[in-house]
């Protein structure tokens, strides 16, 4: 080899790096967004919520009647001639660029394809942080992408699904500058955005500051790991950053509905008074209907999350998806690792704390997330599931269990795509 190949092949070897390093990542997104788009080729773009909520940032209001929300519109909260979003603004505020070319011809629905489909990628990359076998990832990716509630909802793309997808984002964001240890202000930022997106997930924040302190002290009862200056100040940081965000909520719902603790979300509940908005309101219409947010919600939720069959039709397609979701078991079976991880790992038991926390609001919430396929508030902590997943294919390694893990990602694969099928067809 001469000296101008040997110095040609120097100077190309970090771009034959970086191509290589890149491949992986821009092949699972382009596999994703196919998937995502090829399901769905042509959506029901009419119901673009965030997008005129975009459209009313860029012209410095929260009104969305003032720049021409169509008529029809549900969930909206009216208040005179104006019209305001009763949810978060930061799945707005990520199509704020678009929208200010495009106007509200945007599609809604094929950006959270594309944002759904750079949550596939995060999800490898987190798994990558977890250091977990090469067989673990090949499975939890394609299982992440298309076998869970992020698969509807990310090709839905409407208002009370797009959500999801941009919590997903911000979560696992959150999570993996985290576990990189790098500074206390990125995973409070990215935990922040995913408040600003889905306000449930700010109920992780126990949890990031337990995994802060586990880091680098082996309990957080010990006197070292309290009164540590450097825990201190890194939890100080995280709490700080949090707040002004915080803060913004108040500000941002008192702007809309005259008081910092209003949401909204009560008046949307007083409308829906006499709706069948859970399938046993639709069996018991003269039922009595708790409170938004009442422990006697509970039953309900539990049982759509373990119990909740398809519909039988007495027709050629015999078994079709609920509408008011379906049993994750029968949805997303390969979830049922969570429960086997046999390592005594803060991962584990920080990532049982932020599901149960998350999971308060919406296991006590008045419905079960309506027209649906699975359970769409499943994904309010679906990245700390899918971490107790990863442990639990990585702590079960035996041949044997191999071949249930294929087996049940290829059912949740399967049923994934067999309700997004039925969801395109009657209309969902």
């Amino acid at each position: 080899m001469s000296a101008i190949e040997v110095k040609l092949t120097t100077r190309l070897a970090p771009l034959a790096s970086l191509a290589r390093t890149a491949g992986v990542p821009v092949l699972i997104f382009a596999v994703a967004f196919l998937g995502y788009y090829l399901s769905n080729s042509e959506p029901l773009d009419w119901y673009k919520h965030y997008v005129y909520l975009a459209i009313a940032i860029t012209q410095g209001t929260l009104d969305v009647a003032s720049v021409g929300i169509p008529d029809f519109y549900h969930d909206l909260v009216v208040d005179g001639t104006s019209k305001y979003l009763p949810h978060q603004p930061a799945p707005a505020v990520l199509m704020v660029p678009f929208v200010a070319i495009w106007g509200s011809s945007f599609s809604e629905v094929y950006f959270s394809m594309a944002l759904g489909a750079i949550n596939v990628v995060l999800v490898w990359y987190l798994l990558g942080l977890l250091n977990v076998s090469r067989t673990t990832k090949l499975l939890l990716v394609p299982f992440f992408a298309f076998g869970t509630a992020h698969f509807y909802a990310a090709t839905t793309g409407t208002l009370w699904f797009y959500n999801h997808v941009a919590a997903v984002f911000f979560l696992l964001l959150s999570i993996i500058f985290l576990l990189r240890r790098t500074s206390p202000v990125l995973p409070a930022l990215f935990l922040a955005l995913a408040f600003l997106s889905r306000q449930s997930t700010i109920l992780a924040t126990p949890v990031f500051l337990y995994w802060m302190v586990r880091q680098g002290h082996p309990s957080i009862l010990s006197r070292q790991a309290l009164f540590n200056r450097e825990s201190l100040t890194q939890m100080g940081l995280f709490l700080g950053t949090l707040l002004p965000f915080v803060l913004f909520t108040l500000w941002y719902n008192d702007v809309r509905f005259g008081s910092p603790f209003d949401t909204g979300l009560e008046e949307l509940y007083d409308g829906y008074g006499g709706i069948p908005y859970s399938f046993y309101l639709s069996q018991f219409p003269d039922a009595i209907r708790f409170d938004m947010l009442d422990v006697r919600n509970i039953p309900l939720h539990l049982y759509t999350i373990f119990l909740m069959p398809p519909e039988f039709h007495p027709d050629w397609s015999i078994l079709r998806p609920s509408p008011y979701g379906m049993s994750v078991l029968l949805t997303s079976p390969a979830f049922i690792y969570a429960a086997f991880v046999k390592r005594d790992d803060p991962l584990k038991l920080g990532s049982w704390m932020a599901i149960f926390l998350v999971s308060i609001p919406a296991v006590t919430y008045y419905c079960q997330g309506w027209v649906q396929f699975g359970y769409r508030y499943l994904l309010d902590f679906a990245p700390f599931l899918l971490i107790l997943t990863a442990l639990g294919f990585e702590d079960n390694q035996s041949p044997a269990s191999t071949r249930i893990k294929v087996l049940l990602v290829a059912v949740a694969i399967v049923a994934g795509f067999w309700g997004r099928h039925w969801a395109t067809e009657l209309g969902w």
